[in-house]
């Protein structure tokens, strides 16, 4: 409300005080709304990620490149892709992808699936579990096929 004071027109200090008190409020409850949708993201993001690169190892060891097996190893916070029969952290040829650290990366079975050359089947059935910090999940299954099924 507008008040005249000798010619001026004004807010008063408790109006101002009611206005910001009324965006504090606001604020203070759309935060955990915001983290909670970062999470969210995070954990959805993560699981498209690894299910492309997933998709992408298979490819290219059906393709033979580089004539050799190709695979892909599981860690908390990041996923590797290699090329070999077994996961060697010192190959400089390596494609590292990290997740958000409020996403954990967890691998039923072994950490490391391989795909053979060709044929690009697996050499496990692991389910990967991809869990956020607020403890929602998703899981990408491989079968004895090769088909990748993201949930």
């Amino acid at each position: 409300m507008l008040k005249k004071i000798k010619g001026k027109y004004g807010f008063t200090l408790v109006e101002v005080m009611l206005v910001m008190g009324v965006l504090g409020i606001i604020t203070g409850l759309a935060i955990p709304f915001y983290q909670s949708f970062q999470i969210s993201s995070a954990l959805d993001n993560a699981g498209q990620e690894i299910t492309q690169a997933l998709r992408t190892t298979q490819s290219r060891a059906m393709s033979s490149r580089g004539l050799s097996p190709h695979g892909v190893h599981f860690d908390l916070n990041k996923f590797i892709i290699f090329q070999g029969d077994i996961y060697n952290p010192a190959d400089p040829d390596n494609e590292i992808f990290e997740v958000a650290n409020t996403v954990d990366i967890t691998s039923s079975g072994s950490s490391d699936i391989v795909f053979s050359v060709g044929e690009g089947l697996p050499d496990s059935q692991p389910v990967i579990t991809i869990t956020s910090s607020n403890n929602e999940s998703h899981s990408i299954s491989i079968n004895n096929l090769g088909r990748i099924n993201a949930n």
